[in-house]
């Protein structure tokens, strides 16, 4: 009876999180640092070409939790042009995604001080599922591993200043089923499609100190609206140190510090307010940002809010400026 019991519960675990899975959505709480994996119009924004790592450790103390292993790259080809690559890593118990993708951003430019950016995201999930690894016997269902390809492709909306950013997104336009067997009992899970709304703006507080507040909301036809606010402090440009709350999930403090120019390295713990926390230690998660080479725009309002880097003095511009002319 017990070994019924404990076949059922693994059963009943492995579709939940191959249903959740589905979404193709590994959370991050510095979305911040990897805007450009929700929406492609992101890509380029920053005026020269960034590379970020992120390692998200969810369900910190448990066996098989979620474990999610970021790369990106994206930058400017021209003032008009952004171009990007992502590679995620996301596993979960007996299942592993790895999703890979490319962006292209077009920007136009509706004032001095603002940019509007379309993007569009083509790539694909590598999908691994060890069902063997589960030890069910006698069932066709768990008889033998998965392993298969989806393709997919998203598209966004980035509109900002250098104060105030709106996005709107989606990253799997295509709906690809992800598990069906056909046999006396068929249990499939089917991608469904996410939509992402967020924005932010940056207040000043003196010469030293700015707020940046911003908010998070994914939506998907038939899960639970997930949404993230948050809230940070930035100083000198140097240091942000701030808190999130994902509702009815977590709070989060984070942290992020700017060693040199081009790099900076960022912390977030999650504290799980469900009835999960019972069963975990919370959420780890680590980010390293590089910028590479140098930025060619001289206006810095067209740089978004979300992205923080050393400000150039007015020589400086002046210099990118007459620059510019030359090239015109």
């Amino acid at each position: 009876m017990k070994n019924i019991l404990k076949q059922l519960v693994i059963v009943s675990a492995f579709l939940v999180i191959l249903k959740s899975n589905a979404q193709q959505d590994p959370l991050y709480t510095q979305y911040y640092n990897n805007f450009s994996l929700i929406n492609p119009a992101y890509a380029g924004s920053h005026g020269l070409f960034t590379a970020t790592a992120n390692i998200r450790s969810q369900w910190a103390g448990e066996a098989g939790s979620p474990e999610t292993q970021t790369l990106s790259l994206h930058g400017a080809t021209g003032k008009n042009v952004g171009l990007g690559l992502s590679i995620v890593n996301d596993k979960v118990y007996v299942l592993k995604e790895t999703d890979i993708y490319a962006d292209f951003s077009y920007s136009i430019y509706p004032s001095e001080s603002s940019t509007l950016a379309f993007g569009l995201k083509a790539g694909g999930s590598f999908l691994d599922v060890n069902l063997l690894e589960l030890g069910i016997e006698n069932d066709n269902l768990f008889s033998e591993n998965i392993s298969e390809f989806n393709p997919n492709i998203g598209a966004g909306v980035f509109y900002y200043t250098d104060r105030f950013f709106a996005s709107l997104s989606t990253v799997n336009i295509l709906k690809s089923k992800h598990y069906d067997k056909n046999s006396t009992v068929v249990s499939s899970a089917s991608d469904e499609m996410i939509f992402y709304i967020s924005s932010g703006y940056v207040f000043d507080l003196g010469d030293a100190f700015k707020l940046r507040p911003s908010f998070m909301m994914r939506g998907a036809n038939g899960s639970p609206l997930s949404t993230d606010i948050s809230a940070s402090i930035l100083w000198l440009d140097k240091l942000e140190f701030g808190i999130s709350h994902r509702i009815d999930e977590s709070v989060s403090g984070l942290f992020q510090l700017r060693l040199t120019d081009n790099l900076k390295v960022g912390y977030t713990y999650d504290a799980i307010t469900s009835d999960l926390s019972n069963y975990n230690n919370g959420s780890h998660e680590f980010s390293i940002i590089l910028n590479l080479g140098q930025n060619k725009r001289s206006d810095h309002k067209r740089q978004p809010p979300l992205y923080w880097m050393k400000k150039k003095n007015s020589e400086e511009i002046q210099k990118m400026d007459d620059e510019e002319e030359i090239e015109e």
